[in-house]
């Protein structure tokens, strides 16, 4: 269990998981990627932008957190 818990907490590998998160979230967003563009004027509310958004914010915070550990 020790083994997998310093390898979650690698500089690389939450960077790594930053870019990952970015990635995804950012094709979240745009609805011509993930075919949700014939949606976009029935519903106000979508869950699929709000994941996006959701990866991003954790793409973030990865972000800072591997740049920050030492």
């Amino acid at each position: 269990m020790k083994k997998k818990t310093n390898f979650l907490t690698r500089k690389k590998t939450t960077a790594f998981f930053a870019i990952i998160s970015a990635i995804a979230g950012f094709s979240f967003l745009n609805k011509s990627i993930t075919g949700n563009i014939i949606l976009s004027d029935a519903y106000s509310f979508d869950l699929i932008s709000l994941i996006g958004l959701l990866l991003i914010l954790c793409s973030v915070i990865l972000g800072i957190y591997s740049i920050k550990k030492k």
